[in-house]
């Protein structure tokens, strides 16, 4: 049994159980320690079962909770109101795209909760589609497509295809993305589809036009900061690699991509002293401080040379995620406390799971290490 794979298994985990603590402490009648330690015992109960036995079914299987759990997310969309919500991240996106498409500055416009989006201007542009058919709630269902043709395309076989879903599934925290129509969780599986398609593209050495790879990195990196950490482990190898030529086409486009898309969603600001109160990352700042996010960027950047195949890809990315989230949380619990900081949000427990999508994938990679029996590993390779 590898330690990485228990301490990638116990960060699940561990995600996890801080939203079971939470929410769960807000119901009176139980104490959230034992819920917490029952849904524990619960996952490590159904993933030793799961290595066990054989269900032989698994394509059925998969098939089945694929397109059951959609059908959950569409109709929680539907049948949630927002504006009873006590979180903003669903309405502060869709005040900023009303904003813009009016003509307005969308970083001043006001949600349902007094609040502003802290999303960069990609991450508008990604939710105008769902704006425009009347709920913002169903990126979620969207992202969570794109999440399961990923672990289509990333997996050989179903029993691997169905435990990273199941994982997925039984995940508190990502439920409770859906439940509040939070994009921060779909933002980083567009991210991840994009790590999984380019770097099997540079596996089989495959030829890739460098304009368009330009645009969708700068695209990308203009959702959340955080995005630059995967993107810059994927290619800046790639980018060191390449050509003059390469280079020039892939920094122009790149600037002019960045320029574009910033123009239209900052021309409309009064002033600079009203940007400077009022942009999104300002905003950002607040729960992952700029200063810790820029250095852990850096690391990444040179540990991209240490990159070769698209699991120690999805591993590196787990990792540099995880490491800004929690410092600051490390930070928060030692000035606040455990409670203050999980229980009553001092810190935002939901940005651990911009690596949730990246741990999901790294534990299917090697899960059947967890609990290993060679005769049902064999048998369920189909």
């Amino acid at each position: 049994m590898k330690p990485k794979l228990i301490i990638s298994f116990a960060i699940y985990l561990l995600i996890n159980s801080f939203f079971v603590i939470k929410y769960s402490s807000r119901l009176s009648q139980y104490n959230e320690y034992i819920l917490t330690l029952s849904y524990v015992i619960m996952v490590l109960m159904l993933t030793f079962i799961y290595l066990k036995v054989n269900f032989n079914v698994y394509k059925t299987l998969f098939i089945t909770a694929f397109l059951s759990f959609f059908a959950f997310t569409v109709y929680l969309n539907i049948a949630i109101d927002g504006d009873a919500l006590n979180v903003d991240r669903w309405s502060a996106m869709q005040v900023a795209i009303k904003a813009l498409l009016n003509g307005e500055y969308p970083y001043s416009a006001i949600d349902h909760l007094g609040g502003r989006t802290s999303n960069l201007p990609s991450l508008i542009f990604i939710g105008i589609p769902f704006y425009l058919v009347n709920n913002i709630g169903f990126l979620q269902s969207f992202a969570f497509l794109l999440f399961v043709f990923v672990v289509y395309i990333t997996f050989s076989n179903y029993r691997d295809r169905l435990f990273c879903l199941l994982l997925l599934i039984l995940s508190p925290a990502y439920l409770w993305e859906i439940y509040v129509k939070s994009d921060l969780m779909s933002n980083f599986i567009f991210i991840l589809l994009f790590l999984v398609i380019v770097q099997n593209k540079i596996s089989k050495k495959s030829k890739m036009n460098t304009a368009v790879l330009s645009f969708v990195t700068s695209a990308l990196i203009l959702t959340r900061l955080p995005s630059i950490i995967p993107i810059s482990l994927l290619l800046f190898k790639k980018f060191y690699n390449y050509s003059l030529k390469n280079k020039t086409i892939f920094i122009i486009t790149a600037f002019l991509t960045s320029a574009i898309f910033l123009f239209i969603c900052f021309h409309n600001v009064h002033s600079f002293e009203h940007f400077k109160r009022h942009n999104p990352f300002e905003l950002q700042n607040r729960q992952l401080p700029l200063f810790i996010s820029f250095i852990t960027i850096l690391i990444p950047i040179i540990y991209s040379f240490r990159i070769n195949n698209l699991k120690t890809l999805i591993k590196s990315s787990t990792f540099f995620l995880l490491l800004p989230v929690s410092i600051s949380l490390t930070l928060s619990i030692i000035k606040n406390g455990f409670y203050n900081s999980v229980s009553l949000s001092y810190f935002d427990i939901s940005y651990l799971n911009i690596t949730l999508p990246f741990l999901l994938i790294y534990i299917s990679f090697e899960y059947t290490k967890l609990f290993p029996n060679e005769k049902i590993i064999q048998q369920s390779s189909i």
